[in-house]
């Protein structure tokens, strides 16, 4: 059986909505990590597609959820700046500067809503959902050969909504997206990404075959086991 299965043919945008989300991603964790305040200058288009490795397209839909959010402001013919919006102040608040209690406090919210969408997505997921796990795993797997950064966060962040999405429950869906840019920000390094993403990798592929057996005690154990792997990486950094 052919495991790839389209976003598109389960009517989710999965690949252009996380490439964006991740450069929204990178560009909040430059701010806060330099402290920028309001008014101060961010680097040109130019530079950010070559830093980041995106296209125009990508980076602009990026920056316009950065706008939405009052994090920036982007005035043609000048640049790309920091806003002085009130929204932009709890921006800054919950992207900390101690990276490291920021990411385990997001593992610890991640655990709470996951490890229930662990239980629900093992009961309902339909075969197509389980393929399309598959896929942003494979994905996943290539990319991290490939020391691809960008590619390996968009392919695990696809397969954990993927999670959320075959649990059935909106709330559960709804919550996830509204937390999204905040639970893969404040790395450090290219070095801690990699380190965190290489000790969970294996941990996900059983985490799958888990529900695929309709094995809830099973998948509830493999989930615990890849936060537990990222939870010991990112006490190390």
């Amino acid at each position: 059986m052919s495991l790839a299965v389209s976003a598109a043919s389960l009517g989710i945008t999965m690949k252009r909505l996380y490439l964006s989300d991740t450069v929204a991603g990178e560009i909040g964790s430059y701010i806060a990590e330099r402290k920028l305040s309001a008014g101060d200058r961010l680097p040109s288009v130019s530079t950010w597609m070559a830093r980041l490795q995106v296209g125009r397209s990508t980076l602009r839909e990026g920056l316009k959820r950065l706008e939405a959010e009052g994090v920036i402001e982007v005035i043609n013919g000048k640049g790309i700046f920091v806003s002085d919006q009130q929204t932009f102040r709890l921006f800054s608040r919950l992207h900390v500067t101690d990276a490291r209690r920021h990411l385990l406090e997001m593992l610890d919210v991640r655990l709470v809503l996951e490890e229930k969408a662990v239980v629900l997505a093992t009961q309902h997921a339909s075969e197509a959902q389980f393929a399309d796990m598959a896929q942003h795993l494979e994905d996943y797997r290539a990319a991290r050969e490939a020391d691809d950064f960008l590619r390996v966060h968009e392919a695990d962040s696809a397969f954990h909504l993927a999670i959320y999405q075959a649990s059935h429950n909106e709330v559960l869906v709804a919550l996830i997206r509204s937390i999204h840019s905040e639970l893969y920000v404040s790395w450090q390094t290219p070095q801690d990404r990699n380190e965190v993403f290489d000790a969970s990798f294996p941990h996900h592929v059983t985490l799958l075959e888990a529900m695929r057996r309709r094995d809830i005690e099973a998948a509830s154990s493999a989930f615990h086991a890849l936060m537990a792997a990222t939870r010991h990486t990112v006490e190390m950094m």
